[in-house]
């Protein structure tokens, strides 16, 4: 998005943009890495938000903070996500300008709609909160 935002890329190519998945923060995890690591007795933790967002909304989030508003148009493969308004100083994008396609070859072999951790127990053992 930043390369689009700065005229440097004309598209991204992503492959199924109705999946949801449960997306983090590194900072988040990092630290519940570190509050495993302290535990006396070796145990596994789930590590995740328990919040799915759809691969779709995340790009429109992150297109909305390079100054470009997008929307998705059309199904599956012919999906595309398309300028409605650019106020990005630096690289103006015409209305109508299609940024985001699909492209099956970024579809997992095994594709998965739905991914969504449970952290309950790291919660409640560690004292972790994703921030």
């Amino acid at each position: 998005v930043a390369r689009i935002a700065l005229g440097m890329q004309q598209k991204l190519y992503l492959g199924n943009l109705s999946a949801k998945r449960d997306w983090g923060h590194a900072k988040d995890f990092v630290r519940a890495m570190y509050l495993i690591l302290q535990q006396e007795k070796p145990e596994d933790f789930v590590i995740a938000t328990g919040v799915t967002t759809m691969v779709k909304d995340f790009v429109k989030l992150a297109f909305e903070e390079a100054g470009i508003e997008i929307e998705f148009k059309g199904e599956g493969l012919d999906e595309k996500g398309i300028v409605v308004s650019c106020r990005n100083a630096e690289h103006m994008i015409a209305p109508g300008t299609v940024v985001v396609q699909v492209d099956p070859a970024y579809f997992r072999p095994t594709e998965v709609d739905l991914l969504l951790g449970n952290p309950a127990k790291a919660k409640q053992k560690l004292g972790w909160e994703p921030e």
